[in-house]
């Protein structure tokens, strides 16, 4: 081996261990997951996993959750609110794959970012409040189309991101 393709060799190799070592450290779009407390317009409380993903300034939400009823593309709105180094970061829309009953997760985005100030790099935390969740406390809101009588959600999390979320 030429002593060019050993180095070659060498600054890969070193440049993977960074990529490695720090990967660990921060969560540059995600997965990021946190437990939340919920309740539906029924008044059922549940408790899920959440993970969100960011990348091109959108945001996926995936809820650890079987509904026994199916969904179609772009039926679900979805509304989740973080605070941002220069505060509120809000995502909401009415953007989802198609849903099967049944599934145990359901996937929700990607949805876009309507306010809030924030720059690629910088960490999205989720907004805590205290419980119990409801129409006017929440920090995750998930509203099935009215035609499935399927009740909407409003969800909490006490519980910070782990690991942290990285807009990315």
């Amino acid at each position: 081996m030429s002593k060019r393709a050993k180095i070659a060799a060498l600054a890969t190799a070193g440049a993977f261990a960074a990529v490695t070592t720090f990967a660990g450290t921060a969560s540059a779009g995600g997965p990021s997951t946190s437990p939340y407390n919920c309740v539906d317009t029924r008044g059922r409380t549940f408790t899920t996993k959440v993970t969100y993903s960011t990348g091109g300034g959108l945001l996926k939400v995936n809820i650890a959750t079987a509904v026994p009823v199916s969904f179609p593309a772009n039926s679900i709105n979805t509304t989740v609110l973080f605070n941002g180094p220069s505060g509120g970061v809000v995502y909401d829309g009415t953007i989802n794959p198609p849903y099967t009953a049944g599934a145990p997760v359901l996937n929700l985005g990607a949805i876009p970012k309507v306010s809030g100030t924030i720059s690629p790099g910088q960490p999205l935390n989720a907004v805590l409040t205290g419980s119990p969740p409801s129409p006017s406390n929440w920090s995750l809101r998930v509203l099935f189309p009215t035609s499935t009588s399927w009740p909407s959600w409003y969800c909490v999390t006490r519980t910070p991101l782990s690991p942290p979320l990285t807009y990315n």
